[in-house]
């Protein structure tokens, strides 16, 4: 299985910051995404980032380079996860109290895998204590999100984006500065077991044949 990590937006992406500016979503995003990435292949898996360049890379060239992946390995042997953090708004004020918490989204066209892999990714975050109020789905097999997403709707294989914390609020913050360790491996762990279902579902099947 090839783990590509996609890193959500660019330095030259304006206003996906804290109120006061001292966090910013893609510097956070490129550094988590590295930790996955980094845990991953310690542990002996095949894991890239799917942007190392610094500048926002748009959608349509990202859903590219994950899908010649998928042509050159086969969809079936790639996941590709989109690490980002959230907002309730985008005016610039703290919203302390309101929306909190990790949440994890497919596309509105989700195959079953995807959301296996979200549901996955979303249990480990749960366990971690990432949950908020915005986690409101904690129903096994069910703990995912639909949106319409590009990076999940247009890519072949399962694809999953994260929203580890709400960025405008004083306690989402500190979470996600705070805790970033505890956020990796809740991702990490969370693919690791997608991958440990598939697996358990392949020998399961080919158990059944006669």
């Amino acid at each position: 299985m090839i783990i590509l990590i996609d890193n959500g937006h660019g330095f030259d992406t304006k206003g996906k910051c804290s109120p006061d500016g001292k966090y910013q979503e893609w510097a956070w995003a490129r550094e988590m995404a590295a930790m996955i990435v980094h845990e991953m292949k310690g542990r002996g898996y095949d894991a890239r980032l799917l942007v190392p360049e610094k500048e926002d890379i748009l959608l349509k060239v990202r859903t590219k380079r994950v899908n010649t992946v998928c042509d050159a390995y086969g969809k079936e042997n790639v996941v590709v996860v989109s690490i980002h953090s959230n907002a309730n708004s985008a005016d610039k004020k703290w919203h302390d109290g309101e929306w909190s918490g990790f949440v994890a989204e497919v596309s509105l066209n989700a195959s079953q895998k995807s959301k296996t892999l979200a549901d996955c990714i979303w249990a480990r975050a749960i366990e971690a204590g990432l949950k908020g109020n915005r986690a409101v789905v904690d129903k096994p097999g069910k703990r995912f999100i639909r949106q319409d997403l590009a990076i999940c709707r247009d890519t072949k294989c399962p694809a999953v984006l994260t929203e580890s914390a709400f960025h405008d609020t004083r306690e989402g913050v500190k979470l996600l500065t705070g805790s970033k360790q505890r956020i990796m491996l809740a991702h990490v762990e969370g693919i690791i077991d997608y991958m440990n279902y598939l697996k358990d579902y392949d020998n399961y099947v080919n158990s059944m044949k006669p």
